[in-house]
């Protein structure tokens, strides 16, 4: 049991702490979005790509997960993703 507690007391950071420095708001990321088709059923990826306009945590089953508000110029829609799934498009 004592190990557990020592495991709970090194993982109060918020998840995706570690990729976290890695993002900016104003940076271009892509991201796949699993769509299903409808006559077959199958389930494939299609890759989004848009501009972080705000990076955020937020408490998901009590542990806090960071999070980025993303702006998708193709559809003009607004995603929510977790940074641990975003890829950094750079030059």
């Amino acid at each position: 049991m004592h190990g557990l507690l020592e495991l709970m007391k090194i993982n109060n950071k918020p998840f995706g702490d570690s990729v976290r420095k890695l993002f900016c708001v104003g940076d271009l990321v892509e991201w796949k979005l699993y769509k299903s088709d409808g006559r077959t059923g199958e389930i494939n990826p299609v890759i989004m790509t848009g501009i972080i306009v705000e990076i955020y945590s937020t408490k998901m089953a009590s542990r806090y997960v960071w999070f980025a508000k993303i702006f998708e110029a193709k559809t003009a829609e607004f995603y929510q993703m977790s940074l641990m799934t975003l890829t950094l498009i750079k030059d």
